[in-house]
């Protein structure tokens, strides 16, 4: 475990509880200074207790000021917190009144009319050799549960942690084997990290039962003698490999199991205690906080690769919209969907490039693609892919719309407009005029995520994106054309005039296409 260097102070607001130098091992007691329990020294040495009336609490006091069950000092990773339980009348730590607050060493708790003071202190060395091996027992696995702390919370890496949250397990429990399971989106519980002494034992199955047990009855299970136990006889798990003894504790998120940690030890060795069990549970809590962590730093991790991929070709608000809902797919594969895709293509460009200087064109098409994404994001399309001097667009994927061929529609009228505020731009400062035309199309085709693990792109590919493609070299100078499909779409919300049906290459019949001149008022 680290130590702060010289020129630092260790934080004041927790206890730290360093190794003593004699064999004892740090007492947390309780003493009640002013009510009905006045003088009573209570012990602190399960990782929760509860003070309240209740019978159940471990600190019982018959003050009817105190809520049944109305406050808990909690024994965490960094230190030991009061933690009030919802209680009528509130926890007040040394005059003031707190939810929840780290606990310091002869703090004076209040509850209801009832005052104690909280104290950590070290026991003297005792001279009888056996109290002496269990004291240093003790506090090994108390020191233990710090150092935990301080590796387990600085890994991020969920796998990574995992496997090493088990190894401490084995080694501190002294047990030959370690699972770790955690509950997958489908609510079934999954091993994630597996340690055994041999590979024999690695390879013997854990007991499911007494995995069933514990999210069942939502409480830790101590089997002390695995071949004799009543509860998990005659189970094939337990048969696989003679076990002497068995722990299995929940890891808990809030009030739900998310996981248990599952340990056991071989035929012939020592057994398992009840301490161990109180340890072990614990151990997963401090654990589950880590884990949560690493999860939390997965998941920003993810939407990060995912917010960068889909930054490429959709508008900012529909990658905060898709990432916030966790609509977006990034593995390989597609779909067959309902979309409308544009096709714009910059008239006359190979002749352009052999008049004009290498940066002019490329500076030139860097702030025609530039402003023309603008337009395609601002209504919601996605920008597919820029082909040498053309742009592919689809409207309706990933995100569905309803309107996704007027929006289309919409896209290529503002595109054209933006091109003559382009020209008259480009004009004034002696660069060259371009000319577009645009074809669209509406219709079933398959769209997702194409090519390879280490190269893929959101496209759409099908017959229906290739008559739009055809569809766009049939227009003349700055025209729209769209297919008979898109126009039924459309309704009367544009204005356009029917042409004759065009014959394209690849399709054995005629396709009719109507020119879009403007929306309608």
């Amino acid at each position: 475990m680290e130590t702060p260097a010289k020129n630092e102070s260790i934080p004041t607001n927790r206890i730290v509880l360093t190794p003593p130098k004699t064999s004892g091992k740090p007492q947390i007691t309780v003493t009640v200074l002013a009510g009905p329990e006045q003088g009573q020294i209570f012990k602190i040495s399960r990782p929760t207790t509860t003070i309240g009336r209740s019978n159940t609490c471990e600190i019982v006091l018959t003050d009817p000021l105190v809520s049944r069950q109305h406050a808990q000092i909690v024994l965490g990773m960094g230190g030991i917190n009061l933690k009030d339980m919802g209680s009528t009348n509130g926890s007040m730590l040394n005059g003031v009144r707190v939810t929840e607050n780290p606990l310091r060493n002869q703090d004076v708790i209040s509850v209801g009319g009832t005052r104690l003071r909280f104290a950590v202190e070290v026991a003297k060395e005792t001279l009888d050799s056996k109290i002496v091996k269990i004291d240093e027992i003790a506090h090994k696995k108390l020191m233990t549960l710090y150092e935990v702390g301080n590796i387990v919370n600085s890994v991020l890496e969920l796998k990574t942690l995992l496997s090493i949250i088990m190894a401490m397990a084995i080694k501190v429990m002294q047990a030959n084997r370690g699972f770790l399971l955690l509950r997958e989106k489908n609510g079934e519980m999954k091993p994630v990290a597996t340690h055994a002494l041999t590979p024999k034992e690695a390879q013997a199955p854990y007991s499911q039962t007494i995995v069933d047990t514990v999210l069942k009855e939502r409480v830790p299970v101590l089997v002390l003698d695995a071949a004799e136990d009543i509860r998990f006889a005659n189970r094939d798990s337990l048969k696989a490999l003679p076990l002497s003894s068995v722990i299995c504790v929940p890891i808990w998120d809030r009030d739900i199991i998310v996981g248990v940690i599952y340990v056991d030890k071989a035929e012939g060795t020592s057994t398992f205690s009840e301490e161990d069990m109180y340890f072990l549970s614990a151990f997963a809590n401090q654990a589950a906080v880590a884990i949560t962590n690493a999860k939390l730093f997965d998941d920003v991790r993810r939407e990060e690769r995912l917010r960068t991929s889909l930054q490429r070709y959709l508008s900012p608000n529909l990658v905060d919209d898709m990432v916030q809902n966790s609509s977006a797919d990034m593995a390989l594969g597609g779909a067959k969907k309902r979309v409308t895709i544009l096709f714009s293509d910059i008239r006359g460009f190979t002749t352009l490039t052999e008049k004009e200087p290498v940066e002019t064109v490329v500076s030139l098409l860097n702030e025609y693609f530039s402003a023309m994404s603008e337009v395609i994001f601002a209504n919601h399309g996605t920008l597919d892919k820029f082909i040498g001097d053309a742009i592919m667009a689809i409207y309706g994927a990933p995100l569905e719309s309803k309107d996704s061929t007027f929006e289309c529609v919409k896209t290529a009228l503002e595109m054209r407009q933006k091109l003559v505020h382009l020209n008259e731009k480009w004009k004034t400062q002696n660069r060259p005029q371009i000319k577009v035309g645009y074809g669209i199309n509406t219709g079933e085709c398959i769209v997702g995520n194409i090519g390879s693990e280490r190269r893929m792109e959101y496209t759409a590919i099908g017959d229906m994106v290739n008559v739009a493609s055809r569809i766009e070299g049939e227009t003349g100078d700055n025209q729209i054309f769209i297919t008979e499909e898109a126009y039924k779409s459309l309704g009367n919300r544009v204005v356009a005039k029917k042409l004759a049906p065009v014959k394209l290459k690849g399709k054995s019949n005629s396709v009719q296409i109507y020119e879009v001149t403007g929306l309608a008022t």
